[in-house]
């Protein structure tokens, strides 16, 4: 091959390879190129993913504050709530276990009356304002909140007791300027917390401030309590028979007692009121006012009203069984059953069961119950009515009740409330409203029984103003159904005036004595 000619074969060799070389380095630009837009798509990408997964954790984060803020706050008031409260506290116990603290648990004493004077609205901007008090400077640094419907609670740390009882001043006064129309009081129980030598819990600790509130004798003198031993000692009696209630209903451990009803124009026994005790082991027999509160506070107050309603109907059974004459027994109703009407239809049941008569029974509404005149209410009176049964307003009076309760309701008794008696006197206040009362229900046809009958001052005054039926001491005091029974089938039945036959009470309560004797001998 030529000279020349192999130049130009190398030449174009080595162009060839310059080339091939270009080609590669353009391919490897490219691809590093792709790479690189690859990488940087998969960092964008990663940038944008990591972007909304802190979007969303921030999210996140909020909706659990948000939750934990609701969770944490009572709806109306919007301070912290029970959960709030005990998580708090019970923070700051483990935090200082060597501190001395002391829990203020107050009420508004006279939120009732403004709920059904004002309405459940006022009630709620009454909340509002007394939380605005406790988030006040001079409270800042204790523990707060709205621990139920109408309980606020407050955790001092290390606070002198004379601080206490100003910041208690202070919340006094600030609620007594709140409306010029109508006063906003609150009761308060104070109890101090030596972590060394208590193990109860806050909910228990909680429960003892409601007891020293409870146990306040006069709010207008002094609103305040501090929980005591003896206190501590009625609040364990109380939790012990809190825990016995129902295993004491159903060994029957209730006794119906009997109170004669007299007949102020014949001076006969004519009905008899059912009132319960409680035979309780180590302590005898119960008055309910050692009870019925617990059971008030409980679902087994529906349970207990069950139990003495059939008790009562057994009761009647053995009188029309023993040809016994039956007398009508009244039977109280608690406001809790005014709610719906399912108690009718187990009254009715009870009657069905035991073969007993409507006649036989009388039905005591209680004032507290029906004092709200709502349409529920009215329906279910109506419906008891419609049904056969005589209806009663016990305590009327108590609770200041409106008139129209007596127009509105098909009722056809009332029992005046004891406090219009006075003990050593017929001419007081009270008397002349009791006149009042009688007059105008006697303009409507009503039958008129008054409770808390001691002497025969008041049983002859009652008489005279025309008062139909009495019931009290003075005539007798709650029997067991075997003494009762034996009052209404002896000459006792027929009492006659007590100025005549019975000088004294206890010339009555003597033969009452001598009754309970011969029937302990017969027995």
């Amino acid at each position: 091959m030529p000279v020349g000619q192999k130049g130009k074969v190398m030449v174009f060799i080595l162009v060839l390879i310059i080339l091939l070389l270009i080609g590669v380095i353009i391919f490897l630009c490219a691809r590093m190129r792709v790479r690189k837009f690859h990488y940087q798509y998969k960092s964008d990408k990663m940038d944008a993913m990591e972007s909304s997964y802190e979007s969303q954790i921030h999210s996140l984060r909020s909706t659990i504050k948000e939750l934990n803020e609701t969770a944490f706050t009572h709806t109306v008031t919007k301070i912290g709530n029970i959960d709030y409260f005990i998580d708090r506290c019970s923070s700051l116990f483990e935090r200082y276990p060597r501190s001395l603290f002391t829990m203020v648990g107050f009420s508004i004493s006279n939120m009732g009356k403004i709920n059904q004077i004002f309405g459940p609205s006022e009630g709620d901007k009454v909340m509002i304002y007394t939380a605005g008090i406790l988030k006040s400077s001079y409270l800042s640094s204790t523990t707060y909140a709205h621990v139920n419907s109408n309980l606020f609670g407050i955790l001092f740390k290390d606070t002198a007791e004379k601080d206490i009882l100003r910041a208690i001043d202070r919340i006094t006064q600030r609620l007594a300027e709140y409306s010029p129309t109508f006063a906003v009081t609150a009761s308060f129980g104070i109890y101090v917390i030596d972590q060394s030598r208590t193990s109860d819990s806050l909910m228990d600790i909680m429960n003892c401030t409601l007891l020293a509130q409870k146990a306040i004798q006069n709010p207008k003198h002094q609103n305040y309590a501090y929980f005591t031993e003896e206190l501590n000692r009625t609040y364990n009696e109380n939790r012990q028979m809190s825990q016995e209630m129902e295993e004491a209903l159903d060994s029957h451990k209730f006794i119906v007692y009997l109170q004669p009803m007299i007949d102020l124009h014949s001076y006969r026994i004519i009905s008899g009121e059912a009132l319960v005790r409680w035979d309780y082991p180590g302590k005898g027999i119960l008055s309910p006012y050692a009870f019925l509160p617990l059971f008030e506070n409980s679902s087994l107050i529906q349970k207990l009203d069950y139990y003495m309603w059939e008790e009562c109907c057994k009761v009647i059974r053995r009188w029309i069984d023993n040809k016994i004459t039956p007398l009508p027994i009244s039977m109280n109703i608690s406001p809790i059953h005014l709610q719906g009407t399912a108690f009718i239809d187990k009254l009715e049941q009870l009657l069905k069961s035991y073969l007993i008569s409507k006649d036989l029974i009388i039905l005591e509404l209680p004032e507290r119950g029906v004092a709200n005149a709502s349409r529920e209410v009215a329906e279910i009176i109506e419906k008891l009515k419609d049904h056969g049964f005589s209806l009663c307003i016990d305590n009327f009076g108590s609770v200041h009740s409106p008139l129209n309760l007596l127009k509105d309701y098909p009722i056809e008794r009332i029992k005046l409330d004891r406090s219009f008696l006075n003990r050593n006197s017929t001419s007081d206040e009270g008397l002349t409203i009791l006149r009042y009362l009688i007059a105008m229900a006697k303009e409507l046809n009503l039958t008129v029984i008054t409770e808390g009958v001691e002497s025969m001052e008041q049983a002859n005054f009652l008489t005279d103003i025309g008062c139909d039926i009495a019931q009290g001491y003075f005539f007798a005091k709650p029997l067991t159904v075997r003494l009762f029974d034996q009052l209404n089938k002896s000459m006792l039945r027929t009492l006659y005036r007590p100025s005549e036959y019975y000088p004294t009470f206890e010339d009555f309560e003597k033969d009452v004595d001598i009754l309970t004797q011969m029937m302990q001998r017969v027995g």
